[in-house]
């Protein structure tokens, strides 16, 4: 029989709890029964354990390890495989280990090799490299020994704290817990996680900044309930979270967390769904917990954000009862992790983003849960539906398409139309229009924007070959001319001043933004020419309406997202399909 090598100095180091398929085989050279009270909480056993190269004192904290010792299960040299074990250091120089679990391989055998017992000293130094995760073991170790006995102290309700309490712990289940994450600016670079908390009275979360991460982001499971005291109450900062709650916590080097087994009376994730179709009601950067199920699942995507920072997205298309469709956009590890193996699976959302880009939309944020094919029965009952009837069903899709197609995926109305519906507290509503241009404004129809590709911000010129961006802070020796054309279009029933950016503007100009800018500065005839061509012709466009007040009085504003040229057989075929609705009616 082997021993593990250096099977003490990795326990010491940390290892159990950072490698889950870490098992040290170790021989038991003597072991002894610590008096108790007669409680059976407080038996505890002195084991001295070996890897053949030194031997250390450990004790066990359960009553089942103190049976083994004591109905001798457990005798001089038995061989053993240690299945969870903490490290506690009583006065931060003294190391001992906690047993809490542990299998006999072999109860009789000889003693193996000559070990030398391991001094505080040589103790403290291998495992100084897991110096802050020793002293994470060592509060969670007291922590439990606490609980083991009932000393928890008194449990506060979710609900009731505020920062004006000083002594409460809280009892309550890790509905979601955030991967890492990391910062760097000028004052420094450091990383965090977060956990979502409840209980039957509430929700909080509660997040924990560099040290504490090495102690506890190991340690904590979501899902699993926790008694967690001594951190610090201030202010949500409702950017960053979604839950209902004033306050937020955050951990300190001082916060104790304790594993609960007793956790039947702390509720599980309560999802409040929202019909997709009900989200063209819900306003922008607003949250809501979705159901539905996946019609179209796409690849994973790799992106680069305007700050450089590398991104992995995924999108997909999910629908329900009501009979409408949205998209829903995964990013990091959700998107990775996705297994789009599955067929047609279940989704739920807790805290979903909404966004009014391209109609409607969701997004994963770092404030959502995630669930696939969650064990619930609405899940089970909205994929019976979708298998029996919902795949054939008509489903209206509230997202519309991101290109310039034909019938740009959304609902075609009239400016009247428009006009005549109550926006002056909805957000921005996207419709398609065919409509014919009246009026090019040629004044501020373009502009100098920064020559880097990631930014499009109007820079100065501080003289003829110096162009400054405040944005990017730099100056360079160049620019590019970026169009922002408005112009006045009409329908059968209204007319409205629309807004065409970059693209939109050199399609409906049909020249690019240099050539023209080029134009501008060196031949004003054919400047004048290109922007007189374009007046009545008639596009189809795809605008994106939104009421703003100027002067205390509200306006109607529109921005084109995409335009096309007119496919006058498929806008016959509109008309008729229209006059046909109207016939049965």
């Amino acid at each position: 029989m082997e021993l593990t090598p250096s099977g003490i100095t990795k326990i010491l180091q940390g290892e159990l709890s950072r490698n889950s398929s870490f098992k040290p085989i170790v021989q038991v050279l003597a072991h002894k029964l610590i008096p108790t009270t007669g409680d059976a909480s407080t038996e505890r056993c002195k084991y001295v354990l070996s890897d053949g190269e030194h031997y250390v004192s450990t004790i066990t904290v359960k009553s089942d390890l103190y049976a083994m010792a004591k109905n001798g299960d457990i005798v001089k040299n038995s061989i053993v495989r240690i299945d969870s074990a903490r490290v506690h250091s009583p006065d931060n120089v003294k190391k001992v280990i906690i047993v809490e679990n542990l299998a006999v391989v072999a109860k009789h055998a000889e003693k193996i090799g000559t070990p030398k017992q391991m001094t505080a000293t040589e103790a403290s130094s291998v495992s100084s490299s897991a110096a802050t995760t020793n002293q994470a073991n060592k509060q969670i170790t007291d922590s439990l020994r606490a609980a083991s006995i009932g000393d928890v102290g008194n449990i506060y309700p979710i609900a009731s704290l505020n920062p004006y309490q000083n002594k409460w712990t809280i009892k309550a289940r890790v509905t979601k817990k955030s991967d890492i994450k990391t910062w760097s600016n000028a004052r420094g670079e450091g990383k965090l996680f977060s956990m979502d908390l409840m209980d039957s009275s509430g929700e909080i979360r509660c997040t924990g900044f560099t040290d504490v991460v090495d102690k506890y982001f190991n340690i904590i499971e979501q899902g699993k309930v926790y008694y967690i005291s001594r951190c610090v109450l201030k202010t949500a900062n409702k950017q960053y979270t979604a839950l209902k709650n004033d306050y937020e916590m955050t951990m300190t080097n001082d916060t104790t967390v304790v594993l609960c087994t007793d956790n039947d009376s702390v509720p599980k994730v309560q999802l409040n769904y929202t019909n997709i179709s009900d989200l063209e009601n819900c306003a922008n950067n607003s949250f809501v917990d979705v159901l539905g199920v996946v019609t179209d699942c796409g690849d994973v995507m790799n992106l680069t954000s305007r700050a450089g920072k590398e991104l992995v997205k995924r999108e997909l298309k999910i629908a329900d009862k009501s009979g409408a469709e949205v998209r829903l956009t995964l990013w990091g590890n959700d998107a990775q992790n996705f297994d789009n193996s599955y067929t047609n699976p279940v989704v739920a959302i807790k805290a979903a983003k909404v966004s009014d880009f391209g109609g409607r939309s969701l997004s994963v944020s770092f404030n959502s849960t995630l669930n696939v094919n969650p064990d619930d029965p609405k899940a089970q009952e909205l994929l019976g539906w979708y298998n029996t009837e919902g795949k054939n069903a008509a489903i209206r899709s509230l997202t519309g398409s991101q290109g310039g197609g034909g019938s740009m995926d959304t609902p075609f109305k009239t400016f009247a139309e428009v006009n005549a519906t109550d926006m002056s507290s909805a957000p921005a509503q996207y419709f398609s229009t065919k409509a014919t241009i009246v009026f090019v404004k040629k004044d501020n129809c373009m502009y100098k924007a920064c020559p880097s590709s990631d930014c499009n911000k109007k820079v100065i010129a501080e003289s003829e070959s110096e162009f400054r961006c405040e944005k990017c802070n730099k100056t360079y020796p160049n620019f590019q001319y970026r169009l922002m054309c408005t112009v006045k279009v009409a329908d059968y029933t209204g007319q409205e001043w629309v807004t065409c950016f970059n693209d939109c503007g050199e399609k409906l100009l049909g020249v690019s933004a240099a050539e023209l800018g080029s134009y501008k500065d060196n031949d004003d005839n054919k400047f004048d020419e290109l922007m007189s061509n374009v007046n009545f012709r008639s596009f189809v466009f795809k605008l994106r309406s939104r009421v703003e007040s100027y002067n205390d009085e509200n306006r109607l504003k529109c921005s084109a997202m995409a335009l096309d040229e007119v496919d006058y057989v498929a806008d016959i075929r509109r008309s008729l399909k229209e006059i046909r609705a109207l016939e049965v009616m």
